[in-house]
């Protein structure tokens, strides 16, 4: 009898750019990243920080309203080098937009974030 197992294929990704070992096929995303950020002594300050698909989504959408853009909770942000704006399913923005938001995020909460982590994370169109 032959067992498939079907992996993340987040974690997979991930496995492959060398950013976690085998051993996170057995995680959730969340624990994954967290411990790769434990284990490399990142803060969400740091460029190599590591969000989850989720992770990053949440951390946009709350970037992004400090500049007054509310994206609905079941659209995706989704970076593009086009025009910016809703669309079905999705929020697009600019590489810029995320930057200001997270600039403004700062200067709201006092909390400090990485905008390239967050980029880095994020899908582009």
């Amino acid at each position: 009898m032959t067992t498939t197992t079907i992996t993340d294929p987040w974690i997979e990704r991930q496995i492959t750019r060398g950013h976690l070992a085998p051993g996170a096929r057995e995680l959730s995303r969340e624990d994954a990243a967290a411990q790769y950020n434990e284990a490399n002594a990142l803060e969400p300050t740091d460029p190599d920080f590591l969000y989850t698909p989720g992770q990053a989504q949440a951390v946009a959408r709350d970037a992004l309203a400090t500049i007054d853009i509310d994206v609905d909770h079941a659209a995706r942000v989704v970076l593009t080098d086009g025009r910016a704006g809703p669309r079905a399913g999705a929020y697009l923005l600019n590489v810029g937009q995320i930057e200001g938001a997270i600039d403004q995020h700062r200067l709201v909460t006092g909390e400090s974030l990485s905008a390239d982590a967050l980029i880095q994370a994020l899908p582009w169109e």
